[in-house]
């Protein structure tokens, strides 16, 4: 819950758990839309992007420019798109292995933000050095 001035003044398990919910469904939409990164699905962003555009003379050299740094775009894009799936899955597993939380707390709000990151180390991206 946020207060007037948009600070959070409240975090239960409800609003945890909508957070959860939040992160599933970006992993499925990445994972499952076809027109995620791209305006239909024949113009991917990844290694094959380069094969999309057909310019009047492949011959001219900022023809080939733009092609190869279409394929460069479309790899990096790509490999970008696959390292976020990652990221969002991770985060995703460190939360919800984290929500015992609520055994402890009734609002995270108010939990020491330093004690959480302690127990719960996958959640900040830190090694846990207890």
């Amino acid at each position: 819950m946020a207060d007037d001035s948009g600070n959070i003044t409240s975090f239960d398990k409800a609003h945890y758990e909508q957070l959860l919910t939040y992160l599933n469904g970006i992993d499925k939409d990445v994972d499952t839309n076809p027109k995620y990164l791209g305006p239909s699905a024949d113009l991917k962003l990844d290694p094959t992007l380069s094969s999309r555009f057909h310019p009047g003379s492949q011959d001219w050299s900022v023809a080939k420019d733009f092609l190869t740094q279409a394929s460069t775009f479309g790899s990096s894009a790509h490999t970008r798109l696959a390292n976020f799936e990652t990221d969002i899955r991770s985060f995703f597993t460190a939360l919800k292995n984290a929500e015992e939380i609520f055994c402890k707390t009734d609002d995270l709000a108010t939990y020491d933000a330093s004690k959480f990151g302690q127990e719960y180390p996958d959640v900040t991206g830190s090694p846990n050095t207890t």
